[in-house]
């Protein structure tokens, strides 16, 4: 997922003496265990902006990082917590897809480790080094940085608003931990560079080891138009990147007919744990089941009104996934509004592009 700009506002407004994240507000990424030679690093809630998680893989000769974090601070974090599990250097990071915050810690990793490879499929590579895809570039820029940090001073500044307007408790509890999740990337983005990837894949490359071999793969446009996604055959482990996203999905310039046979496919595998892009590890096929019963309940709403001649505005008014936000939220209104903002509005735009016929562009718009 790449930084979300649509539902603030840019302030540029200084913040004195500003709350930082607590532990019980599950910013910090996590260690979990997966399984032998195999964890992932994972924000152990929802985040109004998300951190994707980083899986680590331990081969024989060294580390397979599966993402990176999503600044150059998640990037020192993963630094500290992957040399905390292994003495063994990272050797490989593999980027699942462009999206800001999965490829934003490789400045850092490499700092670590500068011998390391970097891979991505060849869409995700181009993206990296595409202005229009990233709102950071390649060497140090001191004036654009500054840009980005007042932008998530100005988010913290619109979240503390909100928190003050709110009017429930889990509303005000909410906004107050977005306040202090965007006053912590205004830390952790000093410096940031988008570094796009040496070697690059179409369909499958694969990193051999005698006891966790593993390969990335690309089985077709989903959630972006370049995802990777990452089997170990031996440890029957399948990471996802953003092709799976819990507890609520994102479907900014998705492709939603392609991402259901992407889904397909994953189904098919004969993983014992699945490691999606954001959440907590899965054993079993049920949230697969959701994503693509959801997938195929926008494509059917958006392509009958197409079908009338409706223009996308009136589309997006009469599209109706309540039933959803249930099945995938709950009665929780501060998920349920995420939902909506993250997944129904930008979903709907994807699917009403496809039913047009229309291209559907890998931007940060």
């Amino acid at each position: 997922m790449t930084i979300i700009a649509s539902p603030f506002l840019f302030a540029a407004i200084s913040i004195t003496a500003a709350p930082l994240p607590t532990p019980a507000d599950g910013y910090f990424q996590e260690v979990r265990k997966v399984t032998e030679h195999v964890w992932v690093l994972a924000q152990p809630k929802f985040q109004v902006q998300p951190i994707g998680n980083v899986t680590v893989i331990e081969q024989s000769d060294g580390l397979v990082l599966v993402d990176s974090g999503g600044s150059p601070g998640a990037g020192r974090r993963v630094v500290e917590r992957v040399r905390s599990l292994s003495k063994k250097p990272v050797k490989a990071v593999v980027v699942t897809h462009w999206h800001g915050d999965h490829p934003l810690g490789i400045s850092e990793i490499l700092k670590a480790w500068p011998r390391a490879r970097t891979i991505a499929t060849s869409a995700t590579q181009e993206h990296l080094r595409t202005p229009k895809t990233m709102n950071t570039s390649a060497v140090p820029d001191p004036a654009r940085n500054e840009t980005l940090q007042q932008q998530f001073r100005g988010y913290a500044d619109y979240s503390r608003k909100m928190a003050g307007e709110a009017k429930t408790d889990e509303g005000k509890a909410g906004w107050a931990g977005a306040e202090r999740l965007f006053n912590q990337y205004v830390r952790d983005m000093d410096g940031a560079l988008t570094l796009t990837t040496a070697e690059a894949f179409a369909d499958r490359l694969a990193i051999p080891d005698s006891k966790v071999p593993l390969e990335a793969i690309f089985l077709g446009r989903a959630n972006t138009d370049g995802d990777a996604l990452v089997w170990l055959p031996k440890q029957r482990v399948l990471v996802t990147g953003d092709v799976v996203v819990a507890p609520i999905p994102f479907g900014f310039n998705s492709y939603p007919a392609d991402w259901i046979g992407v889904l397909e496919k994953v189904k098919a595998y004969d993983f014992r744990v699945l490691i999606p892009g954001h959440g907590l590890p899965q054993t079993d096929r049920r949230y697969l089941d959701a994503l693509i019963t959801l997938l195929r309940a926008v494509r059917a709403q958006v392509g009958a009104l197409v079908e009338k001649g409706l223009a996308l505005e009136q589309v997006r008014e009469q599209v109706d996934l309540s039933a959803q936000a249930t099945a995938f939220a709950g009665k929780d209104a501060w998920l349920r509004q995420w939902f909506d903002a993250y997944w129904t509005q930008a979903i709907v735009v994807a699917a009403f592009r496809e039913a047009k016929g229309e291209p559907i562009v890998q931007s940060l718009n």
